[in-house]
């Protein structure tokens, strides 16, 4: 009987901890998860693992990374300039230097277990945390959506992530 009784305690412990995991706060905000997946590069160098949260209403929405591997300061401004630029192209980039030269200098290096989080307010400001402290705020809102594309470049009609890095193939976590 105290065998069930711990094995049942286990059981919930562990259902609660995932019913955790599935929503989080930002601001006045709860936010649900949407999806899930894990980048790769070249399909076998796992990256991050990367969670889409937003609200009911899609005004406020959040992107975390748990990354998988270390990286340095350098390479993550080279990523996310070489992407940003990428997507909406070199005058964009070039309009918005300050503001990435803002996200740059906020950058710290990461390694596994590391925690980056982007979320975009119903105000449209954006925000970039790292394990959870705000490391920088940008209050552009057209800058912090062509942030967001960085990770997502957009939601389908059930509120779940079009991805904008290569998925993994084949995992579930």
């Amino acid at each position: 009987m105290m065998r069930i009784s711990i094995g049942f305690g286990v059981v919930l412990a562990m259902l609660w901890s995932l019913a955790e995991a599935q929503v989080m706060s930002y601001g006045d905000d709860e936010l649900k998860l949407q999806d899930k997946s894990r980048a790769c590069f070249m399909v076998f160098a796992k990256l991050y693992d990367a969670y889409y949260f937003r609200s009911e209403d899609g005004g406020a929405r959040c992107v975390k990374l748990d990354y998988l591997r270390a990286f340095d300061q350098d390479e993550l401004i080279e990523a996310t300039e070489k992407i940003f630029t990428k997507l909406h192209g070199e005058p964009v980039a070039n309009r918005f230097a300050d503001d990435l030269g803002r996200v740059a200098a906020a950058y710290q290096p990461v390694s596994p277990g590391t925690s980056y989080q982007y979320c975009v307010g119903g105000n449209g400001a954006g925000e970039m945390m790292r394990d959870g402290q705000v490391v920088v705020r940008l209050e552009d809102p057209d800058f912090s959506e062509r942030m967001m594309n960085i990770w997502v470049i957009a939601e389908e009609g059930d509120g779940k992530p079009r991805w904008n890095f290569s998925r993994c193939p084949g995992t579930v976590f």
